[in-house]
């Protein structure tokens, strides 16, 4: 034993220098290059170009002295005939007429309550009505849809009122339908000098008139240049009674640098994305497309959707969205060629490294979108939630890297 200890010493300090050795590398390796494990997840981006352009739509404007009394609210379909609005030479016809429309409303609760006391079983299809429009109306509420809210409150009082009505006896609620009948004769009657105003064409109401409607109209699209849409003004004053839209077809038109009209052909599909007015992307047709003018050209996008959403908009801002992508999100150095000659990356599987061959889909900004290869099979598929390594160092199939 005595003989054998120098040896043995030998040994184990070769063996601790080893480990010593083995450690000082993996430090080093570290240190200077340190390794980085980053997961795959699904993300999507886009190309997109920022536009300012002007909505052109088919319009007529109508104008009427007096006091109005309006009848189709915005975005409204109007058919052919019928009455847009009414002027009244008195001054107090519209407190009047709300009157009657007030008279109207009761009218129609106390016909109703008298078909309830007959019938037992509306009252009881009216009882279900009010529950289900409790529950619409929370969720309006819930949802933030402030305007849809206050339409169904309406609803709901006076489906309320209804029923409120229904306790009554058959002769208390016929009294009570004269009574309102009288009155409402009355108030018609104290109306004078009223002068109606008819759609000659059906349409789309409108009560927003900004001055543009003779200014951008569908006729002067085919010959706009840049220089006449940078330079367009209001021209008429904003009417009383408000205007028709005609048509189911409104346009988009918008200065574009010629560079990024390169890309687009006439008579193709593009998609449109409006800063307001319409919270989804829109499917729009390049209507045409100018001539080049100081490096600019006019591009006319048409759209024959959503025009009761866009009755409003005038000046818009918008991003006309090129392209999108989806894939998954890996660091841009990740990216790896292994010795076959296929771009890939490699994963950390267990303990060692493993190679995954990928297709780009997008490069970005310090990332790259990717998919699995077409030739990837089994374990070898790039999947979402598998972790890639990052690192300058050598990697190759099998290797140790934790």
């Amino acid at each position: 034993m005595k003989q054998s200890s120098p040896m043995f010493k030998i040994l184990s300090m070769a063996v601790l220098s080893g480990v010593l050795l083995f450690f000082g590398v993996q430090m080093y390796q570290y240190f200077s290059d340190p390794l980085t494990i980053t997961p795959v997840y699904v993300a999507s981006t886009e190309e997109t170009i920022p536009a300012d352009g002007w909505v052109v739509r088919e319009e007529e404007v109508f104008h009427a002295e007096g006091t109005l009394v309006h009848y189709f609210s915005e975005g409204e379909k109007v058919g052919v005939g019928q009455i847009l609005a009414t002027a009244y030479s008195s001054a107090g016809a519209l407190e009047t007429v709300r009157e009657l429309e007030s008279c109207q409303l009761r009218l129609e609760q106390l016909e109703f309550a008298l078909s309830s006391y007959l019938d037992p079983d509306a009252a009881l299809k009216l009882d279900g009505d009010i529950t289900e429009s409790l529950l619409i109306l929370r969720g309006d509420l819930a949802e933030g849809d402030y305007t849809t809210a206050s339409e169904n409150l309406s609803r709901l009082k006076s489906n309320i009122l209804k029923r409120s009505h229904s306790y009554s006896s058959a002769p208390e609620i016929q009294a009570e339908i004269s009574a309102v009948q009288s009155e409402m004769s009355s108030l018609r009657a104290s109306l004078s000098g009223a002068t109606n105003l008819w759609a000659q064409r059906g349409g789309t109401y409108s009560a927003v008139c900004d001055g543009y409607e003779t200014v951008l109209t569908p006729d002067m699209l085919t010959s706009l240049t840049p220089a006449m849409l940078s330079s367009v003004k209001a021209q008429s004053a904003p009417a009383d009674v408000g205007k028709l839209i005609y048509g189911d077809t409104w346009y988009y038109a918008v200065n574009l640098a010629e560079k990024d009209v390169a890309i687009l052909t006439e008579g193709s599909q593009a998609t449109l994305r409006l800063s307001k007015g319409l919270e989804k992307e829109i499917a729009v047709n390049i209507h045409s497309v100018s001539a080049v003018e100081n490096g600019k050209q006019t591009v006319v996008f048409s759209c024959n959707k959503y025009l009761a959403q866009v009755t409003q908009l005038r000046r818009q801002a918008a991003d006309l969205v090129l392209e999108q992508f989806t894939g998954l999100h890996i660091p841009a150095n990740a990216l790896r060629m292994d010795d076959q000659g296929r771009t890939g990356v490699y994963c950390l599987v267990g303990f060692v490294a493993e190679f995954k061959p990928v297709d780009v889909v997008y490069q970005g900004d310090g990332y790259t979108l990717v998919r699995a290869a077409d030739t990837a099979s089994g374990g070898r598929i790039l999947r979402a939630g598998d972790e890639v390594i990052v690192t300058t160092a050598e990697l190759y199939d099998g290797k140790v890297v934790r």
